[in-house]
């Protein structure tokens, strides 16, 4: 059901979008934004560029006509995605602030759902959604990410320390306060971020889901994230931090690791990476071996790859199109 705003005029929202070498990409996104259902609440459009190759820079210098709330921030490169969203923010003065990736694209109701959504109560600081997932430019690939609703949660940094629904920074909308309250983007922390962000946003302000797919969310192999063979590392770094300011979750660290290597295990298995997939979901089973899913995926991967992929049928293909595999 469509939402509606109260009678009070809605909250201004800076939209902060970070850019290196998505030039095929930036105007899409850009446009998403544009096309908001409630673009007028939109009071700032900055974009932070990485140090693009020229052909990059030569796409973000066309779309700075197309509307005067447009800036670009041309950066000489190495700063890093969570510097470059920091720097961005630091240049606005609205209320609300949506993070929007150079290569994902908004649904033109996204701001008017979240911003009614988070002006239901001031205690909410962070709303985000659920998403599409497609590959590279295929559209047509694209299929329902589905996330958990954690918003009622007692203990809302627990439960998204154990139960990631997933959050994806293209999805949010935040309130300025919040955010500085929380400590900002971590410039140190190169991947993960996000997560590492939202832990410490979980400790000052309460969440809120709109249960329903409101971005396009890439999957390119150029992506930080694509086919690195580091990201259980990178895991451990964000969770014993997050354990490190927070002893109550250090505990917890085995399990949140095990569900990363779970997670990773079934997507190198829909990529076609078998040998990869049994490492990693070895790997979660060593860290937490409580879990029914767990030694399901790792027993069918390690001994019946192909007759584990058949019995997936057509949601496995669909899964496996949306991150870009090709399976024979």
């Amino acid at each position: 059901m469509k939402q509606s705003f109260s009678s009070s005029a809605p909250e201004t929202v800076a939209v902060i979008l970070t850019c290196y070498n998505e030039g095929d990409y930036i105007g899409e996104a850009v446009r998403s934004v544009l096309d908001q259902s409630v673009a007028h609440v939109i009071s700032e459009i900055v974009i932070a560029d990485d140090g693009s190759e020229p052909a990059t820079i030569e796409a973000l210098k066309a779309l700075e006509s197309w509307d005067k709330r447009i800036r670009v921030l041309y950066g000489e490169g190495g700063r890093g995605l969570p510097a470059q969203r920091n720097l961005a923010i630091s240049e606005t003065t609205a209320p609300l602030l949506a993070i929007l990736d150079g290569d994902d694209i908004w649904t033109p109701a996204k701001l008017e759902l979240q911003v009614a959504s988070i002006g239901a109560s001031p205690g909410i600081g962070l709303v985000y959604s659920d998403f599409f997932v497609f590959a590279n430019s295929d559209l047509s690939s694209a299929r329902r990410a589905g996330v958990r609703d954690i918003s009622q949660a007692a203990d809302l940094k627990v439960t998204y320390f154990l139960n990631d629904p997933p959050i994806i920074p293209s999805t949010i909308l935040i309130r300025r306060t919040d955010y500085l309250a929380c400590g900002r983007f971590d410039d140190a922390v190169r991947v993960f971020e996000d997560t590492d962000f939202f832990l410490r946003m979980a400790g000052v302000c309460r969440f809120a889901l709109v249960d329903q797919p409101l971005i396009y969310k890439r999957n390119r192999g150029a992506s930080i994230t694509g086919g690195r063979s580091d990201l259980m590392a990178h895991h451990a770094y964000v969770a014993f931090k997050a354990a490190a300011a927070d002893p109550r979750l250090t505990s917890l660290v085995p399990r949140r690791l095990a569900e990363r290597a779970r997670k990773l295990g079934n997507q190198r298995f829909l990529l076609g990476d078998i040998d990869g997939s049994v490492r990693l979901l070895d790997l979660s089973l060593r860290l937490y071996p409580y879990n029914y899913r767990t030694w399901s995926t790792y027993l069918g991967a390690r001994f019946f790859p192909r007759l584990s992929f058949r019995i997936l049928g057509q949601s496995g293909k669909a899964r496996q199109a949306a991150l870009g595999g090709n399976r024979t």
